[in-house]
């Protein structure tokens, strides 16, 4: 760095938590100072002890830097000093505090800076690292992740508060890093005091402004310090001489650039901030009326201030999955990139993920996609799996340009490194580029198709082609359902005639769209009684704001939340009365309620007869089979076989698998997660390259060149075929199924 920088010292006051649950500074005396770039900490601390004329075992400094004032960082060696330099160009604030009095945690981390740049990258653990903390240890158990989070207690409204800007001109002497910071400030002071104003002059070196209201006091100029940047207010004339016409005449304009500034808190807090929600809160707040384009321009200003340029998304990945790889030894982290250095595709599967999955889930595993929203077309695969209670266990997650074969068979190919030579089941839909890279990787025989996605299009043949009305619908998709559950081979047979008795075009249908890979009785392989992939529903849920984020903060924000997660699963499974846990437990108990009613002959040695009307289910305990087959297609005693048990006085758990049980829920959960640090994070200077508070420079990744199409994206998923939908009426019969105009009752 060159040249000096400029210092504001607040000294004398306290560190309180004001009403809109940020950090503040109060009372005390202001002074500032000049110091070199190349100071060291102890210089610094001694020339500020010798201004102010205190102790510096008495104080404790803390900085902020430009992109958030309202984090304080400890100021205590000389890198903290190096990054207070770096992340502040020309112009800093540095706080004093009494030692003993001091009572605030100051966040180790700054807001990412997106960008990224990097190579493949193929993880497999390094051993220099923290070690990091286990989460089968009592106390915290997932280290924080170290992203900026804002106070959650404080809501858009409260953010948008027009008052907290009447004090951002305090008066003459008040100095500014550069006349844009200045301009910022009479902006803001336009909005609290609700007027309108003008720049009489307005140049780098010389700024006046006064009120736009003829014959009105109101005036403020400033000058810049000598040959630097930073500007000093001369005159502070805040005084207004308004009549109401003038004040309904000459209410603040709207800026994008400024009137921006005054959302970012509520966008880091609340991504979802609609656009009409912001037109509300200006007229309320601040008296100005903003139409729906203006306000989704202050939004997209804003989420550029905290996210970052979306040029610069992809730049801090490769630094990203380096980091990952170092926290978590273990973890699988590949990225690709194109010969011009675009990005092309990411996985990451955590190593408490591998373990997890490897040492104790069931090999069964859910793959499904989703878009993410932003300006180029990303989609996010993810792969999940189920634990000892029948909950989900993420187990990988992708993100790629696009969703077609080639981006599939990679991302399987990587799944199939995490699994290893364990034989797994792929539940999937059956979308083209499944039905070919899911076969190809791991054998078209341990292919399952999600049942929820086969009864969709089904539905959609009904409407299509067949069936019109509401119970002849109802019928067909009530025989498939019957033909999907049945477990014997005998009763998917005598479903199928009854399906084609009532429609031979339905039945067909069914024999043409491979049964083998959905219905229960045709499936070679155990499935777990899992037939769709909800789960993966459930994961498009839990990620349904991060998606809105840039992918470096998406990528963080995922950690978090993956950590939090297993966190709180393995807390849960602490407080299981008994050796399987609760959605386990109903399932047996519903078999139990069910099975005690049935009579019961022991016909051989470990043999049972269970008789139910005219049909006679036995029942090997030894070998723990039934003939309904769903003892060991699911592994939970059937309702045959606990009536079997409970005539024999034999505890039913006993005979539930053990990959349902405690022990195995403890194996899952048994290993360890941290999320990374981002204190040293570099950032993206104005060129694009990336560099951190050193000079020292990161590889970097340009963003992909598909971008999203033009249009504004679907916010709302295709309504469903099969779903429960509202009842309608006719007015004129009364009958439900149809409205009046479709009525074909006569008119009277």
């Amino acid at each position: 760095m060159d040249g000096e920088i400029f210092c504001f010292i607040h000294q004398g006051g306290e560190l309180v938590k004001g009403a809109n649950g940020l950090v503040e500074y109060k009372g005390g005396r202001n002074n500032s100072m000049t110091v070199n770039p190349n100071i060291s900490y102890d210089q610094f601390v001694s020339q500020v002890c010798r201004e102010l004329n205190i102790e510096a075992k008495e104080v404790k400094f803390n900085f902020t830097v430009k992109f958030d004032p309202s984090c304080l960082l400890p100021l205590h060696d000389d890198a903290s000093l190096a990054r207070m330099f770096k992340f502040n160009d020309m112009f800093s604030r540095v706080y004093l505090s009494p030692r003993a009095d001091v009572d605030v945690a100051p966040s180790s981390a700054l807001t990412p800076v997106i960008s990224s740049n990097s190579a493949h990258v193929n993880t497999h653990g390094n051993t220099n690292v923290d070690p990091p903390m286990d989460i089968s240890n009592a106390g915290p158990r997932i280290q924080s992740c170290g992203l900026l989070q804002i106070c959650a207690e404080t809501t858009p409204m409260d953010q948008l508060d027009s008052s907290q800007f009447q004090n951002t001109i305090m008066g003459s002497g008040q100095t500014f890093q550069n006349v844009s910071m200045f301009r910022d400030a009479v902006y803001w002071m336009s909005l609290a005091g609700k007027f309108r104003y003008y720049f009489k002059k307005n140049s780098p070196k010389h700024i006046t402004v006064v009120c736009k209201v003829d014959e009105c006091p109101w005036k403020i100029t400033c000058n810049a310090v000598g040959y630097t940047n930073t500007v000093q207010v001369h005159t502070f004339r805040n005084v207004h001489n308004h009549s109401l016409d003038d004040v309904a005449s000459f209410k603040p304009l709207v800026r994008s650039n400024r009137a921006s500034l005054v959302i970012d808190n509520a966008i880091r807090s609340n991504p979802d901030y609609h656009p009409r929600q912001i037109c509300e809160d200006f007229n309320k707040q601040h008296g100005m009326r903003l139409s729906y384009s203006q306000a989704w321009h202050l939004k997209e200003k804003a989420k550029e201030r905290v996210y970052g340029l979306p040029k610069n998304y992809y730049k801090l990945l490769p630094w990203i999955c380096e980091r990952i790889v170092q926290k978590n030894p273990g973890t699988i982290v590949e990225l690709t990139h194109s010969s011009d250095g675009c990005f092309g595709q990411l996985f990451i599967a955590h190593a408490i993920s591998i373990q997890g999955f490897t040492m104790g889930c069931r090999p069964i595993i859910a793959v499904d996609s989703s878009h993410m929203s932003g300006p180029y077309n990303d989609a996010l695969f993810f792969a999940t799996s189920y634990d000892a209670n029948d909950c989900m266990f993420p187990l990988a997650i992708g993100v790629m340009s696009s969703e077609n074969y080639e981006d599939w068979s990679w991302f399987l190919e990587n799944l199939k490194k995490v699994v290893g030579d364990k034989e797994v089941v792929i539940i999937s839909d059956r979308r083209s580029a499944l039905l070919r890279s899911v076969p190809e990787i791991f054998g078209v025989e341990n292919h399952a198709y999600c049942y929820h996605h086969l009864k969709e299009d089904f539905s959609s043949f009904l409407n299509k082609n067949i069936i019109r009305g509401t119970t002849g619908k109802e019928n067909a998709l009530q025989w498939l359902d019957n033909i999907a559950y049945a477990r014997l081979e005998h009763d998917y047979n005598v479903r199928m005639v009854e399906l084609r008795r009532f429609n031979d075009a339905l039945a067909t249908w069914v024999e043409d769209n491979a049964p083998e890979h959905w219905a229960m009785s045709k499936f070679p392989k155990k499935r777990w009684d899992k037939m769709t992939t909800n789960f993966d529903e459930s994961f498009t849920i839990m990620l349904r704001d991060e998606c809105h984020h840039s992918i470096s903060n998406f990528i963080m924000e995922h950690m978090a939340k993956l950590g939090a997660m297993l966190v709180k699963q393995k807390e849960e499974s602490t407080t299981w009365e008994g050796s399987v846990g609760p959605k386990i437990k109903e399932k047996v108990m519903l078999n139990i309620t069910k099975g005690e009613a049935y009579p019961v002959n022991l016909l051989t040695n470990g043999v049972f007869g269970v008789y139910i009307g005219k049909s006679i289910f036995n029942v090997d305990i030894m070998n723990r089979t039934c003939t309904c087959k769903a003892w060991h297609m699911l592994g939970i005693p059937c309702e045959h076989a606990c009536a079997a048990l409970l005539s024999t006085s034999q505890n039913i758990y006993d005979f539930v698998e053990d990959c349902y049980k405690f022990p195995n829920q403890e194996l899952i959960y048994r290993g360890s997660f941290s999320c990374i640090e981002t204190h040293d994070m570099p950032s993206v200077d104005n060129d694009g390259v990336v560099r951190d508070f050193t000079g020292r420079i990161f590889f970097s990744l340009d963003s992909p060149r598909i971008k999203r199409p033009l249009g504004r994206p679907r916010k709302k998923r295709v309504e469903s075929q099969v779903m429960d939908k509202r009842t309608i009426y006719c007015s004129q019969c009364h009958k439900a199924g149809h409205n009046r105009k479709a009525c074909k009752k006569s008119l009277p």
